[in-house]
């Protein structure tokens, strides 16, 4: 046994070993006092460029984080809860790590790195759910709706758990059977870490958990006791609270060389020790000094096409904010005085204070919106007012906007189903406070931009030479309100990008691949057909929401099932279409840096597609925004499908110039509209609709 003790890696089934030994059995005794006899059998030696050795290097690093590195396991990364950082004023703390993974790339066998922060709350559970309990509407249900699906983490163990359900039936002085020993939670806590537990009376956190017995998956729920376990991450009261995110930005933001030196705080913490680095020589691994130098590319800026021609775009920004004080809106939708604007009678002044800075902005622009809106004063800003007012007052209305006084879920909830669904008729919910007389321009503009493109105006465009093209997004959502997850379809329908298609399929929870697309790219095709007077000459896909794992799941489901309607509808038409199908990654680890007497950000448009790259794949990354702030994270496109004589520097110029094609905002996004749009739309029915929306408005924007 001396042979391998003090260099072995064991992942459950396979002993790894840097070297042949001659050990056929060997006996040991248990802390039971009980003898075993271990057999041992060589069968395979592992090549260095298997994925399988790819996993053992992964295993060695993961050893050396935990055991000399002083760093916890928490999920897939490593953090040290010993430096973590508290932020008192807020409840929460950081916990700094690293995220890390060993591949092959093109560019040899690299370790992929970067610095990561863990956000706990310093609250427990317990105190979470009796605050829920004290506010407005504080029942179980709102108890469950707040906390099912949230991550928790028990600091005993630094382990993480999903909250599936709440046993409210079940307490912590309950009696459970452990190893055929009876206890209760209570004494169990106590006994075996140490904690004492207050309130016997609190219910019990259930968390599915599936593990593997004799190679069969087995699934078992786990019980929590609320009192020991913590909140992770932050709430969306929080991340919409400036102050909580400007705090939290002075630790997480950082500038490229603070996180160059933070990534290379990685490596000397491994050459500091003598074990660490003994581990990797035993097993003929050596790390190099620093990061890895390669080469990248600029891809240029679109030309942005307005009502007044084309201008350019701030290359270093890649933005256009300066937009919104020209006449450039490309076509207006008629809105006129035909709006209605829906708000509680004590607040009728907002009403016109809205009308009148729309009638000033919106021409401006080149929107043709008036001052001589309907306005419909309710009595109380309850969701079935704002229905009634919608069906009763505003059925002879191109479009309904509902000023409200605060943010309300079941509020927005009703009145988006009921004008998506019941009544279909695009709608705008704008809160009262945003009226403000410090950002009541800015406000009004973007809202009545919304409006223009929600009713099929046209904003803006970019210069984009080929034609007869269909652009698809694809996303997915995970509906909060039932057992199924809603896949978001959008395609453009003319070659200006300006006119979309959009249709939602349904599959079971938390499932990410999307089954029904043969039927949706269908109806997409016959749309495209119906409007252009023929089917499309190309077809480019950007699918988002999957990750590297699911690649070749979806390239058998989703391509496979969008491949089978182009081949019907080409064979129909007797036409040939070309098909790029595209995997759109936006969490990823990799981090770029400009070399100059400091690192900085690479400018916006900035493209690697070497030596970070695979080799079995086709894919490339892409920096679409400009950062002033911390360091730019670039978008990773894997595709799948080349299908068509364009040339891959055409495809990246495509992909950058959709980024600026998203009416939300007046400059580059992290992905393609199309992606976005899918987003929205899948964002909204998960959310807020939980049924498909009426095919009314299929040709609209009504989800932005």
């Amino acid at each position: 046994m001396e042979a391998i003790k003090d260099c072995h890696q064991f992942d459950g089934t396979i002993l790894y070993c840097p070297h042949r030994f001659d050990i056929p059995e060997v006996t040991v005794r248990s802390n039971r006092d009980e003898d075993f006899k271990i057999k041992f059998t060589l069968t395979a030696e592992v090549d260095v460029h298997s994925a399988q050795f790819m996993q053992l290097v992964n295993i060695i690093f993961n050893t050396i984080a935990r055991r000399y590195m002083g760093l916890e396991q928490i999920r897939r990364d490593f953090y040290n809860p010993s430096k973590s950082i508290p932020i008192p004023q807020h409840k929460i703390e950081l916990y700094p790590g690293y995220e890390f993974t060993i591949r092959n790339y093109n560019g040899g066998t690299l370790l992929g790195l970067d610095i990561k922060h863990k956000v706990l709350r310093t609250d427990s559970v317990l105190e979470f759910m009796n605050s829920v309990a004290r506010g407005p509407g504080g029942n179980q249900n709102m108890i469950s709706r707040q906390l099912v699906g949230a991550i928790v983490i028990t600091k005993y163990n630094n382990k993480t758990y999903r909250v599936d359900d709440i046993a409210f039936d079940k307490k912590a002085s309950d009696s459970v059977t452990l190893r055929n020993e009876t206890t209760t939670y209570i004494d169990y806590y106590k006994r075996q870490y140490d904690l004492n537990i207050s309130d016997r009376n609190q219910p019990l956190l259930m968390s599915r958990s599936t593990t593997r017995i004799n190679g069969q998956e087995t699934e078992r729920m786990i019980h929590l006791v609320p009192e020991v376990c913590y909140m992770t991450g932050l709430t969306d009261n929080m991340r919409a609270n400036h102050k909580v995110m400007q705090d939290l930005a002075q630790y997480t933001r950082q500038n490229p060389d603070a996180r160059h030196k933070g990534l290379l705080g990685f490596h000397k913490t491994i050459e500091e020790s003598g074990e660490a680095r003994g581990m990797l020589e035993r097993w003929g691994l050596q790390m190099t000094n620093d990061i890895i130098e390669l080469q990248g590319r600029q891809v240029e800026p679109p030309v942005l096409i307005t009502k007044e021609g084309r201008m350019n775009i701030d290359e270093r920004k890649a933005a256009f904010d300066n937009i919104t004080r020209k006449n450039f809106v490309i076509s207006s939708a008629q809105m006129g005085n035909d709006y209605s604007v829906i708000v509680p009678g004590r607040d009728q002044g907002g009403a016109r204070d809205f009308m009148e800075t729309a009638s000033k902005v919106g021409p401006a622009c080149g929107i043709n919106i008036g001052a001589g809106g309907n306005v419909i004063p309710i009595n109380s800003d309850r969701a079935e007012e704002y229905i009634n007012a919608i069906r009763m007052g505003a059925s002879n209305s191109k479009i309904v906007v509902c000023l409200v006084p605060n943010d309300k879920k079941d509020r927005y909830d009703a009145i988006k189903k009921h004008c998506c669904i019941d009544q279909p008729i695009p709608s705008q919910v704008l809160q009262l406070k945003n009226l403000n007389p410090k950002k009541k321009m800015s406000v009004v503009t973007k809202v009545v931009m919304q409006m223009n493109a929600k009713m099929g105006g046209e904003l803006w465009s970019v210069h984009i030479p080929m034609k007869r093209v269909m652009y698809v997004g694809i996303d997915t959502y995970h509906d909060s309100g039932s057992n199924r997850s809603v896949g978001g379809f959008v395609a453009s329908m003319n070659d200006a990008c300006t006119r979309y298609y959009s249709k939602t399929t349904w599959q079971p929870s938390r499932q990410e691949l999307i089954s029904q697309l043969d039927v949706v790219m269908t109806d997409a095709l016959r749309a495209y057909k119906s409007k252009n007077g023929t089917l499309p000459d190309r077809i480019l896909v950007f699918r988002d929401g999957v990750g590297d794992g699911q690649l070749l799941a979806v390239k058998e489901q989703e391509l496979k099932c969008m491949k089978e309607a182009i081949g019907r509808a080409s064979a129909a038409d007797e036409k040939n279409i070309e098909l790029v199908f595209t995997v759109v990654t936006k969490r990823i680890q990799q981090r770029f840096f400009l070399k100059t007497r400091t690192m900085v950000n690479p400018p916006a448009g900035t493209v690697v597609d070497s030596v970070v790259t695979r080799d079995e794949l086709f894919d490339f990354f892409l920096v679409p925004q400009g950062v002033n702030q911390g360091t730019v994270t670039p978008t990773h496109y894997n595709v799948l499908e080349y299908n068509t004589t364009l040339k891959p520097d055409h495809l990246q110029q495509i992909a950058y110039k959709l980024c600026f094609m998203y009416y939300n905002w007046t400059g580059a996004i992290r992905v393609p509209a199309v992606c976005q749009y899918a987003h929205k739309l899948a964002f909204l029915v998960g959310q807020s609709l939980h049924r498909d929306p009426s095919p009314d408005l299929a040709d609209l924007l009504y989800y932005l």
